[in-house]
């Protein structure tokens, strides 16, 4: 009865609903802290068919004939486990799916859709993700993360939840992804006498970014721009406008993320569910390529490559 629906209710297939709990390294039999038992492939069906919907357990428990209070426990010990087991896919992962070569190819694959300009290998942006109002602290909350996404529809880099005041350059700078793009977004056969714009392969944010070698955004600022620049910022535009709907992507896919009446801040993982939902799109992207990988006719890696240690 569980594996009933497949793709409608678990969002893959029965044969890869069978295969990634083993790809994902998820123990054969599953013991929560209340003593529920499950096996791997019970467990992470249920955390699929949980972010699938935002239904209440109730409905899951008279669907699948578990008491709610286990399927919750199994839900929270998979995302927990997935999130420990392969945060680091989502931390700009240079020996994945971000080493120099791989970058190489993504700025080909952007400048071909008619970018103006041949550095840019992804593009960045801070999402904000409603939760439940909480008692305390309200000042200080949200569900904030900074996401960036790769031409072949791949989600290279996941940080948050952060803190409701802080704006967009101050969590770049927590984030610490532009010290790793001068680290590792370097472009080939450089040397002393390349100036340092151009030695780098760069990310493409919105005007309230501050610029740098590894990092543009769009003219900005006030006065009237010339028509060179409100040509490259219009070409730039044309091409990050896909990417924003695969910023969508996530929240689409897993509706659960958007039930934030269910997001209690010091009751559930909030921050977890949405990281595990970031990664579960990227193992979905694997399968089969989304709208991002297909205008851009990159080819996102398989699922053995994208899994690795």
């Amino acid at each position: 009865m569980l594996m009933q629906g497949y793709s409608r209710v678990f969002r893959f297939t029965q044969e890869k609903l069978l295969e990634l709990p083993e790809l994902l390294e998820l123990p054969q039999e599953i013991v929560t802290p209340s003593g529920y038992c499950f096996t791997r492939t019970e467990a992470f069906a249920l955390t699929c068919a949980c972010l699938r919907t935002p239904a209440d357990l109730d409905d899951l428990a008279s669907r699948y004939n578990r008491a709610s209070s286990a399927i919750l426990e199994a839900i929270n010990w998979v995302v927990s486990f997935l999130d420990v087991t392969w945060s680091y896919l989502l931390d700009f992962n240079h020996t994945g799916l971000l080493p120099a070569s791989n970058l190489n190819r993504y700025t080909k694959a952007i400048y071909h859709r008619s970018a103006p300009i041949r550095s840019v290998w992804g593009f960045i942006d801070c999402t904000l993700r409603a939760i439940c109002q909480p008692s305390r602290f309200q000042h200080q909350m949200y569900n904030g993360h900074k996401k960036l996404m790769l031409p072949n529809g791949m989600f290279g880099h996941l940080l948050g939840p952060f803190e409701g005041w802080w704006n967009n350059n101050h969590l770049l700078h927590a984030s610490q992804l532009l010290e790793k793009c001068s680290q590792f977004a370097v472009q080939p056969g450089i040397d002393e006498h390349t100036p340092v714009d151009r030695g780098y392969f760069q990310l493409f944010g919105d005007a309230t970014y501050r610029i740098s070698p590894v990092l543009i955004s769009p003219s900005s600022g006030p006065g009237e721009r010339s028509a060179d620049k409100q040509a490259w910022n219009a070409a730039m535009g044309s091409v990050r406008v896909y990417v924003e709907h695969g910023f969508a992507i996530v929240s689409n896919t897993w509706p659960f993320l958007n039930a934030n009446w269910k997001m209690h801040v010091f009751r559930s993982l909030v921050g977890r569910y949405y990281h595990i939902g970031v990664l579960l799109t990227n193992v979905i992207n694997c399968y089969r390529p989304n709208q991002v990988a297909q205008y851009f006719d990159c080819e996102p890696p398989v699922i053995t490559e994208y899994l690795h240690h």
